[in-house]
């Protein structure tokens, strides 16, 4: 299934434009970077370092109920990005829990494999299967009410970044379905409520949206854990990573989660296209393929 095809009268304009991504890329969430004005200090007090270590230990468990119970510690973009691994662990889990066309197993599944969490005053050493979020977290801010709004966080290899500037909710009017698959094959097809994208320390872009199947009757969806793709604003395509995998019935929400590589670009107001390798049914088939227009 082809990408849309660009409208050659804008194309010089965009080249411009990406030609200043270094500029564009601090700009993107501009309005983000405004929104903490709470302080932030290496040197926490001993209810910021109990929030921290909360939050944080939660978060290496790799159970999504207790990921959950700590969002009370946070706020802001500090929850936007424990929704992220919330939501990535619950989905997994659940896969877990159902059989290959969809049905559940009746047990409840073992929780992922354990993170690792190295905290000292201030400082955090993280690992996690969650896409984007291992790395060392300094420099934690607060908001009036004690709950955490931000962090820097630092990958192996590469920069240290704030996550204010990083993160961002995806508005619910650029979820659109591209060449009327959902009219032709899908029939009511899947429904696409909520999204997030977050930029990491390495420069990759993690997009996580909210998929429920509202086909009806005993129509099943399948997540395939293949090669996506994204076409960029100018017309460039780059693979995907997705994940996970797993068929899913009429009335379940999973969350979808695509890794879009460095040096792709992502521009506030101007669309892109993500391409969700996606089967209509529990057969392992990547020739039904999602487009949806992304446009932060």
């Amino acid at each position: 299934m082809g990408f849309l095809k660009g409208h050659g009268s804008n194309i010089c304009n965009m080249t411009k434009t990406f030609k200043t991504w270094g500029v564009t890329l601090s700009a993107i969430f501009l309005v983000l970077g405004l929104i903490n004005p709470a302080q932030g200090a290496s040197d926490l007090t001993k209810a910021q370092q109990a929030k921290v270590e909360k939050v944080f230990k939660a978060i290496a468990t790799s159970n999504p109920d207790s990921i959950n119970s700590a969002r009370k510690n946070v706020a802001s973009s500090a929850d936007l990005a424990l929704a992220m691994i919330q939501n990535y662990y619950s989905t997994e889990k659940y896969f877990r829990s159902i059989d290959s066309v969809g049905r559940p197993l009746g047990n409840s599944p073992a929780n992922a494999a354990l993170g690792t969490a190295k905290i000292t005053k201030g400082k955090v050493v993280l690992t996690t299967a969650a896409p984007g979020f291992s790395g060392t977290y300094t420099n934690f801010k607060f908001d009036k009410s004690g709950k955490i709004t931000s962090w820097t966080i630092e990958s192996s290899g590469g920069t240290k970044v704030s996550l204010n500037s990083r993160i961002k909710a995806l508005p619910l009017t650029t979820w659109q379905y591209a060449n009327d698959i959902k009219a032709v094959y899908w029939g009511k097809g899947v429904q696409i409520d909520t999204g997030t994208i977050y930029q990491d320390s390495l420069g990759r872009w993690i997009v996580q949206l909210a998929v429920t199947n509202v086909a009806g009757g005993n129509n099943t969806k399948s997540l395939i854990t293949t090669t996506g793709k994204y076409q960029s604003p100018d017309k460039k395509l780059y693979s995907t990573v997705s994940t996970p995998a797993g068929c899913f019935g009429t009335g379940q929400t999973i969350h979808y989660t695509a890794t879009i590589p460095a040096g792709s670009v992502i521009l506030t107001g101007v669309k892109g296209i993500l391409e969700i390798p996606m089967s209509n049914g529990c057969e392992d088939d990547d020739s039904n393929r999602l487009e949806v227009s992304i446009r932060p």
